[in-house]
């Protein structure tokens, strides 16, 4: 990562856009459809309420999907839609990224302050480098397997709200501005869970495939 301040560059990216755009919209996804990822997921009651807080305030854009508060958590990375992969392919991947995090620390997360992306209202959260090292790991011993690399930036970030339509961007960024002040939280992460991603409706759920506990 090349960025200095996470929390100033994230802000600065938000605050400058013009539209927001549906999360939703998104190649490959029907109602149906399955996809493995590698999350953190978050068990924080100060966190939890945090975004309630938040989502509260965000209340009066019909726009946003708020995220339940048992829904909350940090994509790591997608390993693939489950119709594209076989059993045994999940498997070794899960028994490689579970060696190679025997050598990764727990993670101390700093969840906060407030910011988003063009489709989502999201917490930036710091720091970055034992969470870029973590999504290292895992992309490496998925290549191993044979299977693609993930290429899009990894920006680490807890979302509380998808848009779900092109709107104008600059009401909720002033709203988002307000709730900036409120402290971050501090979140310890021990493991890493492979999931099963659905969507519900405008919701994302999960089930659980697999869990990987980091060095402690």
């Amino acid at each position: 990562m090349s960025e200095n301040d996470p929390v100033h560059d994230d802000w600065e990216r938000f605050r400058v856009l013009t539209t927001m755009t549906n999360h939703w919209d998104r190649p490959g996804w029907t109602p149906a459809r399955r996809s493995f990822h590698w999350f953190l997921t978050l068990d924080s009651a100060a966190l939890r309420d945090l975004a309630a807080t938040c989502q509260e305030r965000l209340r009066v854009f019909d726009c946003l999907d708020p995220v339940p508060a048992d829904g909350l958590h940090l994509t790591v990375r997608r390993l693939a839609f489950t119709d594209e992969i076989d059993t045994a392919a999940v498997t070794t991947v899960v028994r490689r990224v579970a060696q190679r995090c025997r050598g990764l620390p727990a993670i101390g997360m700093r969840v906060g302050p407030l910011a988003g992306s063009s489709g989502a209202v999201r917490f930036t959260v710091t720091p970055w480098e034992p969470l870029v090292e973590l999504r290292a790991a895992v992309d490496e011993e998925t290549a191993a397997c044979g299977l693609p690399a993930v290429d899009r930036r990894f920006r680490p970030h807890v979302g509380i709200a998808y848009c779900n339509r092109d709107v104008p961007a600059q009401p909720i960024i002033r709203r988002v501005a307000g709730l900036r002040d409120l402290p971050p939280i501090e979140v310890p992460v021990m493991e890493i869970r492979l999931v099963r991603l659905y969507r519900d409706g405008r919701t994302y759920r999960w089930d659980t495939e697999s869990i990987v506990p980091l060095h402690t």
